[in-house]
């Protein structure tokens, strides 16, 4: 069974559609990430998987259940993490805890060793006792992302897990990601960083005016996308007529650095290097395969969006 199914689902707000028969699913202890320009419908959809907002027409099921009817069942099953990190910054992170527990947790029965545990599992256990406004950015994420896993939640929800964190700590949250999935945790995200997306996510789903655009693992989009390009770096300048005799092909130059369509992968980098006479002034070549980042503005466009 899914662990979320959206089945044709819409959602208006006046004359703005958020969500336009919108389809996916997530299977057990996938990282499934939803990727989509400003107002494309990802904030809506976690809503709706919450609970927080019902469909005009479609059908949702999380874990089996209707969320917009079962919401506190389903809440009960479900970690989220909101871009905003919504922690007491007065408050230490046992305490910021604690008060979780209070509010989500049937029982405070073993409470302190649970949050021992969180604690450990997100490394803060050494600043445990420190006031949440002298943290990092970094640290405040992964202390968000335990709370959220305090009361075991069967899906983790996290809505740009690294927004506002700086390399060393989106590395730190990245790997703690994945040792998540690896112990069958089910993940959904959503990101507008596109390396997070490509090294996180088993399966991504494009999604732009609420609709869906295009689906698959990130190797599967880039491979569809079929734009591959040879890149040569020169040490000086080549004359027009000479680039043109050896590439064969189109290409453009910026500079010392010339980029040739490729259509066949390595047989075409293999296949002009023989052409290269001994003298050429050629620094190094690479072949340059499509990356996320262009798999998404192939899909959604370039235009800036507010």
């Amino acid at each position: 069974m899914d662990c979320i199914r959206f089945d044709n689902v819409s959602r208006r707000f006046g004359e703005t559609i958020a969500t336009d028969c919108l389809s996916f699913s997530v299977t057990p202890g996938e990282i499934y990430g939803i990727l989509g320009p400003n107002g494309s419908g990802k904030t809506t959809a976690i809503s709706q998987i919450m609970g927080l907002l019902a469909p005009d027409s479609g059908e949702i099921e999380v874990l089996g259940l209707d969320p917009a009817r079962a919401w506190r069942e389903v809440r009960r099953r479900i970690g989220l993490v909101p871009q905003e990190t919504a922690l007491y910054p007065e408050l230490s992170a046992r305490m910021n805890l604690e008060f979780h527990a209070s509010l989500y947790l049937r029982s405070m029965r073993g409470v302190s060793r649970r949050i021992a545990e969180i604690l450990d599992l997100v490394d803060l256990s050494a600043r445990a006792g420190d006031l949440v406004r002298t943290y990092s950015g970094g640290m405040k994420r992964r202390l968000a992302i335990g709370r959220a896993l305090m009361h075991e939640p069967e899906i983790l929800v996290l809505d740009e897990p690294t927004l506002g964190v700086d390399v060393q700590g989106t590395n730190t949250i990245w790997e703690y990601i994945r040792s998540l999935a690896s112990a069958g945790k089910t993940i959904l995200l959503t990101t507008n960083v596109m390396s997070e997306a490509d090294y996180l996510c088993d399966r991504l789903l494009i999604i732009d005016h609420g609709r869906r655009v295009v689906s698959g693992s990130p190797d599967e989009l880039k491979t569809e996308l079929g734009e591959r390009e040879i890149v040569m770096a020169l040490e000086e300048e080549v004359d027009l007529a000479s680039l043109e005799a050896i590439v064969g092909g189109s290409f453009n130059r910026r500079g010392l650095t010339v980029t040739v369509a490729a259509e066949h992968g390595k047989d075409d980098l293999v296949a002009l290097m023989a052409r290269l006479p001994t003298d050429f002034p050629l620094s190094s070549i690479e072949m340059k395969k499509p990356r996320l980042d262009d798999v998404f503005l192939h899909h959604t466009g370039r235009s800036l969006r507010e």
